[in-house]
């Protein structure tokens, strides 16, 4: 498991939105080729993902929500993920200030070593997590 946090200048129910705004996903998060809601029941979402990582790789997430404070998912199916498990926890400090902590835990198939698994989520969770920042931040600039 990969966890990192960053603090965000935006109310906390701005960044759970953009959070869930799955559909948005491919705008500001370029490895995301598509996001689509298979199924939606109260506070669980069932969301298919295409992306693009050294190549394509389809995959669906369960996903529960616990607004406004977490977002926690498992992998349903995937292509080539043995396991995909996560959250966004979030917490207000203050009014206009959101700290959201990340985690990650990804295995994929015999194919890929986990030195390599463990590279790439390294790599990119910084990147998710400041574009995740600049959404948010300009979402409550324009409210």
């Amino acid at each position: 498991m990969v966890s990192q946090k960053i603090l965000i200048k935006a109310p906390i129910e701005t960044v759970f939105n953009s959070i869930v705004d799955f559909a948005n996903y491919p705008k500001f998060l370029p490895e995301i080729k598509s996001a689509k809601i298979d199924r939606r029941k109260d506070r669980e979402i069932e969301v298919s993902f295409k992306i693009n990582l050294i190549k394509e790789i389809n995959y669906t997430l369960k996903v529960e929500l616990d607004p406004p404070s977490g977002v926690y998912w498992k992998l349903k199916k995937g292509d080539l993920m043995k396991s995909n498990e996560g959250s966004w926890e979030l917490k207000a400090k203050g009014d206009t200030v959101t700290e959201a902590v990340y985690s990650i835990d990804v295995t994929f198939g015999l194919w890929v070593p986990n030195a390599i698994t463990e590279a790439l989520v390294a790599k990119n969770l910084p990147q998710t997590l400041k574009r995740f920042k600049k959404r948010a931040e300009g979402l409550h600039r324009k409210s």
